[in-house]
């Protein structure tokens, strides 16, 4: 996972510069002399899809049918990338709140073997990576890792992809933090141990540990590591080799099946990616997308969306108490029976106004007898009536 013994190395290919402008020159004449032709740009974007190894390795193809991993983010902390390369441009969002520093050319190679989407007509050149169709969210930092990884790990994504560093920061609380919200953890192999964290370490084409891996007790799973055509930091290619460039692997991977099954919690997919394995390297678990595709399936079906024991808070993750839903339920029904009640007092209660109008009219007619009615006699009662004088 973190530090290791595993030593990464690069060996970089340009694709641009000297050798592609001379190639451009040459079909420029060519098309001076000769006139038109064909278009023979495609021909000047480099297809390194049959070198990838690796993804022929996973079988990851034979998923791209169901998923791409569109929908997932893999956030990436504790390097830089270069978000301009052409085959991740529009896959990868930089946020530099914890700082600029981080190996670009480590983590832009990372980026890619996680999310590259190729490019060129149709895509038809360049590299992908595992899950093309998936984000990466990269968040440089120094000294701020485990800042970053809880940072990432409320901002919805769904993969956090741990880069090799000198083991020095401690990220188990900040792991944890991730695994509680949801959130699944892969690094390389070789660091601190960390439950939290699904270790992987490399393998070659032969199938065997890349020279300098770390012990096997502290590995959880391995995927191809060596040799494998990545993004540099300017606008070509360059091989890597190292635990965490086969992590990386994982981690695509990991946002393919968190893609297809988005309601499976991050020990359940990652159970899905060790038990549905091959035999590797000393015993070792080796990545295959089909079978973990399949074991996720079986994962998917014996734990429907609405799980019992998250409704009775006995799942990881995301555990509702069971006094929450009967509160909810309990609301609910209250709102409902007021409503009602409000709607049948509003629909008896002289809904077309005409107990106001005879009220108002038997107003008026008393008003009109009052003012006909004589006016009073002044005469005291029980006096006696003076009689005439002379009569």
């Amino acid at each position: 996972m973190l530090g290791g013994n595993s030593r990464s190395r690069t060996h970089t290919r340009r694709t641009r510069g000297g050798t592609a402008s001379a190639c451009a020159a040459a079909v420029t004449a060519t098309a001076v002399l000769l006139g038109p032709a064909a278009p023979a740009s495609a021909d000047l974007v480099p297809d390194y899809r049959p070198e990838q190894w690796g993804l022929q390795t996973i079988a990851a193809q034979e998923l791209w049918e169901d998923t791409q991993g569109q929908g997932v983010t893999v956030a990436l902390p504790g390097t830089s990338v270069n978000e301009e390369h052409p085959d991740l441009v529009d896959n990868v969002r930089v946020d530099t709140r914890f700082g600029t520093g981080g190996d670009a050319g480590a983590g832009s190679a990372m980026a890619s073997l996680a999310a590259a989407h190729g490019h060129g007509f149709d895509a038809d050149g360049g590299m992908l990576g595992v899950a093309p169709e998936s984000t990466v969210l990269v968040l440089p930092t120094g000294d701020r890792l485990a800042e970053a990884v809880r940072f990432a790990a409320q901002e919805d994504v769904q993969v956090i992809l741990l880069p090799e560093t000198d083991g020095a920061a401690d990220l188990a609380g900040a792991t944890q933090a991730a695994v509680d919200n949801g959130v699944l953890v892969v690094g390389p192999a070789g660091g601190p141990e960390d439950p939290n964290v699904l270790t992987v370490a490399g393998t070659d084409a032969d199938g065997a540990l890349v020279p300098n891996s770390p012990d096997t007790g502290s590995v959880a799973l391995t995927a191809p590591g060596a040799d494998l055509m990545a993004a540099d930091t300017e606008v070509g290619y360059t091989e890597v080799t190292g635990a965490q460039y086969a992590a990386a692997m994982a981690a695509g991977a990991a946002a393919l099946l968190r893609s297809d099954h988005p309601h499976l919690l991050p020990g359940q997919v990652r159970d899905a990616l060790v038990e549905g394995s091959r035999s590797g390297p000393e015993g070792l678990p080796a990545l295959h997308l089909p079978s973990a595709q399949e074991q996720a399936t079986a994962i998917a079906q014996d734990n429907p969306a609405f799980e019992e024991d998250v409704l009775s808070g006995d799942g990881q993750g995301w555990a509702v108490p069971v006094w929450v839903w009967f509160a909810t339920v309990g609301a609910v029904v209250v709102l409902g029976v007021l409503l009602v009640v409000l709607w049948i007092r509003r629909s008896t209660a002289d809904p077309y106004g005409v107990e106001a109008e005879r009220q108002e009219e038997d107003e008026r007619i008393a008003a009109e007898r009052a003012a006909e009615a004589p006016p009073a006699s002044r005469r005291k009662r029980g006096g006696r009536r003076r009689r005439t004088r002379g009569k």
